[in-house]
């Protein structure tokens, strides 16, 4: 087939007749619309499979997240539950432990309280109110005098301290003057003395220096009460004697009516012990009146000592024989026989006055004969008992 160029082609159309249409271009349009309309449409069931398949798994995917949504806030829901609850369990575990906890203490101190009740009826040894030798082991024994509120007894108030070097002594008793609280023992504040105290090796001496405006010169009973407390410390350091002094340049102290230049040591024999309480506390203290027999000592505390609130000890009043052995250091008392001992601290407290107050008389121990039974506390009634060192144990911090 012979090939038709553009050329010619060109000169064809050119040479065809002119055609005219001479329809309205907008009635063309409405034909050509209508006939579109009419044509049959394609059904594109791929697309739209796709397309349906796409909404099935983004429907799929949803459900997914939203149920794994609601099972996770279920879980973390349920977990929170769970330990809530577990919690609570614990909780509950826990006011039972303490309430079995609190039951249990609770029948402990019953049973600690019944047991303590029974030693104390049983075996009181606490209630031993004086110092004695096997309590001391490598202590030392400080004593102090210490006015009672009313200021008419003068109590010994012993202490158990660490042992010092003879020229600190001073120093460590000043110490336990400072430290103690007479009050709480219902007893007068006396301690520490408002003096200056100082020991003079060479004299064996103690000196006390005061101001001008002492406490202690008002009054026959403020001169009684220091002199005593004076006594007690050459006792307890083992001095001479105490010079006195005023502001340091004046010889002597003014006490009540007096002026004292110095007091010599003296020993505070053949004295009678009673019992005293103060603020419930008991108290073995000594009778300023002095006897001449053991035997008239123990008469006579067979009756309270109304005027200075002190009371007879038991026993004494069931005393039917007082002897003294060869050596002139043990006292055998005898009592009536028949008599009713009990155990208790009363007995304890009064078995401790009597000891003293052999102790005052120089002896060293003390024999029992009629006891209806073997122990009182932690003294045995059948064997020979050692009198106290000193009256009075307290204890400092």
């Amino acid at each position: 087939m012979k090939k038709i160029s553009d050329e010619q082609l060109e000169e064809w159309l050119r040479e065809m007749p002119k055609l005219n249409d001479h329809r309205d271009p907008h009635d063309i349009y409405e034909n050509i619309s209508k006939k579109l309309e009419q044509r049959p449409r394609k059904t594109w069931i791929i697309p739209s499979f796709a397309t349906a398949a796409a909404v099935f798994l983004v429907a799929i995917l949803f459900f997914n997240v939203v149920d794994g949504g609601i099972s996770s806030n279920h879980s973390a829901d349920k977990s929170t539950q769970e330990e809530a609850a577990t919690e609570q369990n614990a909780s509950l575990k826990k006011e039972e432990s303490t309430v079995d906890n609190k039951a249990r203490m609770d029948v402990g101190n019953i049973e600690n309280a019944n047991e303590t009740n029974d030693i104390t009826f049983q075996a009181t040894e606490e209630p031993i109110t004086a110092i004695y030798a096997e309590d001391v082991g490598a202590m030392e024994v400080f004593t102090l005098a210490i006015p009672e509120s009313q200021g008419q007894n003068v109590i010994p108030v012993s202490f158990l301290v660490e042992p010092v070097d003879p020229s600190e002594k001073l120093g460590k008793l000043e110490e336990v003057m400072a430290s103690i609280d007479e009050k709480e023992w219902g007893l007068n504040e006396y301690y520490p003395l408002q003096a200056d105290l100082e020991i003079d090796q060479a004299s064996n001496s103690l000196k006390v220096d005061v101001a001008s405006d002492h406490p202690y010169q008002y009054g026959s009973t403020s001169q009684e009460i220091f002199e005593k407390v004076i006594q007690q410390l050459l006792h307890s350091m083992d001095l001479d004697q105490a010079v006195f002094t005023t502001d340091d340049t004046e010889m002597g102290i003014n006490l009540g009516n007096d002026v004292v230049n110095s007091i010599t040591k003296a020993e505070p024999l053949n004295r009678t012990f009673y019992l005293f309480y103060s603020n419930e506390l008991p108290f073995l203290v000594p009778y300023t009146v002095s006897y001449t027999t053991i035997e008239e000592a123990f008469e006579a505390m067979k009756t309270n000592v109304e005027t200075h609130n002190l009371r007879a000890p038991l026993l004494v009043d069931q005393i039917q024989t007082v002897t003294i052995d060869e050596t002139n250091t043990m006292v055998t008392i005898t009592l009536n026989k028949g008599i009713n001992i009990e155990d208790t601290l009363e007995t304890i407290r009064s078995i401790e006055a009597i000891l003293l107050t052999v102790k005052s008389f120089g002896y060293e121990k003390v024999k029992f004969n009629n006891t209806p039974i073997d122990y009182v506390g932690r003294f045995f009634l059948k064997e020979e008992i050692q009198v106290p060192i000193a009256a009075n144990k307290k204890s400092i911090e």
